[in-house]
């Protein structure tokens, strides 16, 4: 792949940028496309803000405000490096929308190639990284400002992030002498945010929600092996992070799951990328989403191309839902089919001991177990039908009330599990039509264990 980086070392007589007494240009170099060794650049990670300024390298688009600052601290706090990756100046321009496009779907594989990310927060933040550097917990006074900072939300510092090989934490100031450096490695800035925050009283944590989804990302970038986590998973992160421009909500989600070139899905919408990577990985769970379904023969199990929102926002385990499409079907692997049925003793006793545990139970006295499990759901971000459809083991809440049909089967995706339960899809046939297959996705709320599960591969038509 052949990809701009900013540099000393670009040909004579190049636009250049004066930047700490050194002219900076763009170089072009070619990268190789296997991901076993790093690649000598840093790429750097950042939030734009509002703030906008013409681009030096590509007029007369516009770019950050604090693209230049950021590279300047960049150049600062490693005074070795020769080749530099930030998006202002490194992303073509949208004057060549194919190059672009390529690009922006390529992020995975060009910040899992760097030898190190460099995040740079505002210059709020100086304070909170010098005591961080200092080994002392934080202040709430701290934590105000970490919480303030947009890099915690944004769409694209997750895939940034977690896709890194090498980590540092810094911010742009201009009060800092020169050679002065701020720069903290991410566990350590890690540990002493994650010692901070057990300081405090649970309720005072609920102040942060920024920093606690912050725990989330550092915990994905140290421990997870993340191309093994699922499309649902991501669509769930992402959906609580914000973008300046709605397709970046798709490139992002590309680039957290996979470190790949993106070849096989160019000239495709953002979104339809997204779900044709995910198929090429062989992970459906994209499934899970609160879409309407596709009407064509043979993709009636598919989302229809919109937000892919998750059908709710709960953590879940597993490394997705593996699956193939052959002779127009797609093939499910290691599901668990269940028919509708009575709910036993222990499917009220289950519901009732995970909503004791739920911090809005409380509010619901006088609710039945059903009605309180919608409740939850809801409080989860599920926007479906609380018309649910009993079981045996459990109830499954679909995205949309099921009409009057026959051949009813729950498809409960096994191998991915929430605290409550396990994502899955109604499978029915109108009496209208007894030749098609309708799909709906929904939360199924029971146990998901039992020796009267048995995985097996379904067929969807």
């Amino acid at each position: 792949m052949k990809l701009f980086v900013v540099s000393p070392d670009c040909a004579p007589g190049d636009q250049r940028l004066e930047i700490n007494g050194q002219g900076w240009g763009l170089l072009e170099q070619e990268i190789p496309n296997t991901a076993d060794e790093s690649a000598d650049f840093i790429c750097v990670s950042y939030s734009w803000g509002t703030g906008r300024s013409p681009s030096p390298f590509h007029p007369p688009h516009e770019v950050s405000d604090r693209t230049l600052p950021v590279l300047a601290t960049t150049i600062a706090q490693r005074p070795n490096a020769r080749k530099i990756w930030i998006d202002a100046f490194c992303v073509p321009s949208p004057s060549e929308p194919s190059l672009r496009a390529s690009t922006l779907q390529s992020m995975g594989f060009i910040y899992s190639r760097a030898s190190e990310v460099v995040v740079v927060l505002t210059s709020e933040a100086l304070p909170v990284i010098q005591q961080a550097l200092l080994s002392i917990p934080l202040t709430p006074a701290h934590l105000d400002i970490l919480e303030a900072q947009d890099w915690m939300t944004r769409a694209w510092t997750y895939q940034e992030t977690v896709n890194a090989r090498s980590l540092c934490i810094t911010c742009d100031s201009d009060s800092l002498p020169p050679c002065t450096s701020v720069l903290i490695d991410v566990m350590d800035f890690f540990n002493r945010l994650g010692h901070s925050l057990a300081l405090l009283p649970p309720r005072e944590r609920t102040r942060y929600p920024r920093l606690n989804a912050l725990e989330e990302l550092l915990s994905d970038y140290k421990i997870a092996a993340y191309l093994g986590r699922s499309a649902l998973q991501v669509m769930r992160v992402m959906d609580e992070r914000s973008q300046t421009v709605p397709e970046d909500h798709f490139y992002a989600m590309m680039g957290a799951i996979s470190t790949e070139l993106a070849k096989a899905v160019e000239g495709m919408s953002p979104c339809g990328a997204f779900m044709a990577l995910c198929e090429r990985k062989g992970d459906y769970s994209f499934v899970f989403s609160s879409e309407a379904r596709d009407d064509r023969e043979g993709k009636r199990w598919r989302p229809r191309e919109g937000d892919l929102r998750p059908i709710i926002k709960l953590p879940s385990c597993g490394e997705g839902l593996k699956g193939r499409e052959w002779d127009g079907c797609l093939v499910l692997d290691k599901m668990v089919v269940i028919g509708l049925g009575t709910p036993g003793p222990n499917v009220r006793a289950f519901i009732g001991r995970w909503l004791v545990g739920f911090e809005e139970f409380g509010a619901w006295p006088d609710l039945q177990p059903e009605q309180a499990a919608f409740e939850a759901l809801r409080t989860l971000g599920f926007s479906g039908s609380s018309a649910y459809l009993a079981t045996e083991y459990g109830l499954f809440f679909p995205q949309s009330p099921v009409p009057r049909s026959v051949d009813v089967e729950i498809l409960i995706a096994i191998e991915m599990i929430w605290t409550l339960g396990a994502p899955a899809l109604v499978r029915y046939r109108d009496n209208s039509s007894l030749d098609e297959f309708s799909y709906l996705p929904g939360v199924f709320f029971g146990q998901i264990w039992g020796p009267a599960y048995v995985k097996t591969s379904v067929w969807l038509r």
